[in-house]
């Protein structure tokens, strides 16, 4: 019940710090420079801004675990740190898209020079469609070896060829455009991208709209106290024939969850025959503007109701990304920038996620590639420069979400407890550190699935069998299971990089039935009943 009465105190604190139309974030008053922790922050985050340390921090303010800040917090910065340039943080509550502020450029009197001060979420690439210049024209201007290592309020001296910034209106529309100086024909001219790194922590779920019941669906997840909700829209099921897509039934899935107020996530995959090489298993079309095509489509449709799209779905197996060429991360990166182009070419506000990778706790490089080595490889693809946010899927499978390999005690979980891809905070946190060596510390992950299934109670029919693939979900009880899920947000909130969190599942035993393995990790019961972790996520959302 404490638990209880401080998690709403703290939401209640939220709400009201974020409903302030202006925070000061930073106030110099004698010499001493303050901070006032928003959400979403933490002391990393926080040093980054005004170029100190964590341990610099932590020392300052007598604060003896760095990783618990709270929203509201005053923090005094070290005299050494440089104050950084105001930047205006995010007015809206967390889950909620919020509107990019402009890049901040200033013209020194005595040159024609544009001094250009990072914003959170920003990376040289970006930067430099702005000033329609090039990342290695602007690193090499600022002797800047490492052109993936830049932080928030860092000042860079833009090249004298590069144009004006383009400046966003303050109520939104086209940007206005300086001069008619046009972009190198080698770089896209895409919109500023959003302020998908404003989005932090929110809970989510993801439900299974076609052929139910949509309303008592979207009130079951309502009644959750969930603020976001994930829909899967196979590719090939709406448009069989290319050119004539069939929208009435996504029409009736959006309005279903729109009607509930949800920040609503469209996951596209699955491309249709007429598109692909191989009709084998899954994958990709063979001309990826197609698949552009139509996430583009979606977000023209529904862009003032869908604040999300993730690009594909465990594009690490080949069961998802089955194609003559093989899995890579490369070709993945590449749809991936014609659908970030083509969604932020229909409005720059709306967020676009990658593709949650599969923890596959091995790497043959045919059937799969272990996801902590394809998140390298698409960030050696430049993956940074085409996502708003980092999908994740940090299944726990019979392993508790505190554990991390290769210690974990319960004898009961043979062959998942020896690799790091079968712990929750494992991957969360070993994701984080290759975003971290790759300059990426300003972006959110999205964990677009997560989830421990439990078969208890379920009356599998006889001679149904889960031993060979899934035996793990006969390891976690139905109280586990509840506690697990519960224990997970908290953890994902308290790293302070996890942005909305994505339960596994809501309905999907409704769908499948007891035969089904995603009945397993379901909410509800096949009657639609909730099984105790549904009682536990409502308890701790609300």
């Amino acid at each position: 019940m404490q638990h209880v009465r401080r998690l709403l105190t703290l939401v209640l604190l939220i709400t009201c710090l974020t409903l302030v139309p202006e925070v000061v974030q930073a106030q110099d008053s004698g010499g001493q420079i303050t901070h006032t922790v928003q959400a979403g922050e933490n002391l990393y985050r926080i040093s980054l801004r005004y170029g100190t340390t964590v341990t610099a921090l932590s020392q300052a303010n007598g604060i003896t675990n760095p990783n618990m800040v709270y929203v509201g917090q005053v923090l005094i910065i070290p005299t050494t740190a440089v104050p950084p340039v105001a930047t205006p943080m995010p007015t809206t509550l967390p889950g909620t898209p919020a509107v990019t502020p402009a890049p901040t450029a200033t013209t020194p009197a005595s040159t024609a020079e544009i001094v250009h001060v990072v914003q959170v979420g920003e990376n040289l690439h970006r930067i430099a469609l702005k000033y329609n210049t090039t990342s290695a024209a602007i690193a090499s201007h600022n002797a800047i070896a490492n052109p993936n290592l830049i932080y928030v309020g860092q000042s860079l001296r833009i090249p004298a060829a590069g144009a004006p910034a383009v400046t966003l209106p303050a109520e939104g529309g086209q940007p206005a455009q300086p001069g008619a100086t046009p972009a190198p024909a080698d770089v896209p001219a895409t919109p500023p991208p959003s302020a998908a790194a404003n989005v932090g922590f929110a809970y989510g779920v993801q439900v299974h709209l076609p052929n139910q019941d949509m309303v008592m669906i979207a009130n079951s997840a309502k009644n959750l106290g969930i603020v976001w909700v994930k829909q899967q829209i196979e590719w090939a099921l709406y448009e069989p024939v290319q050119g004539a897509i069939n929208w009435t039934p996504i029409d009736e899935m959006v309005d279903a969850l729109a009607a509930q107020n949800f920040s609503i996530m469209l996951n596209v995959t699955s491309a249709p025959g007429w598109a692909r090489d191989s009709d084998q298993e899954k994958g990709p079309p063979t001309d990826y503007q197609t698949y552009a095509d139509f996430v583009g489509a979606l977000a023209e449709r529904y862009q003032d109701r869908v604040a999300a799209y993730e690009i594909w779905n465990e594009q690490n197996l080949r069961r998802e990304w089955n194609t003559p060429r093989g899995i890579s991360a490369a070709s993945y990166v590449e749809m991936l920038r014609l659908a970030y182009t083509a969604v932020k070419t229909v409005d720059p506000t709306i967020i676009v996620v990658t593709g949650g990778l599969a923890p596959t706790g091995f790497n043959d490089g045919v059937n799969a590639i272990d996801d902590r080595v394809y998140l390298r490889q698409m960030y050696a693809s430049g993956v940074a420069e085409w996502a708003d946010a980092i999908g994740a899927h940090p299944n726990g499978w019979g392993n508790p979400p505190d554990s991390t390999c290769c210690r974990n005690n319960r004898p009961a979980v043979p062959a998942y407890d020896d690799h790091p891809s079968f712990f929750f905070k494992d991957t969360l946190q070993d994701y984080r550190e290759i975003m971290v060596q790759n300059g990426d510390s300003g972006t959110y992950i999205w964990p677009t699935q997560f989830g421990w299934g439990s078969n208890d109670a379920l009356n599998v029919a006889p001679g149904v069998d889960f031993s060979a693939d899934f035996a793990f979900v006969s390891y976690t009880s139905l109280d586990e299971q509840a506690q697990y899920i519960v224990r997970g947000y908290q953890l994902g909130r308290e790293l302070g990089y996890v942005g909305p969190m994505f339960l596994w599942n809501l309905n999907f035993c409704m769908v499948v039935g007891v035969t089904g393995e995603q009945c397993m990790w379901s909410l509800l019961d096949p009657a639609g009943n909730p099984r105790p972790a549904y009682m536990a996520v409502e308890t701790l959302a609300k």
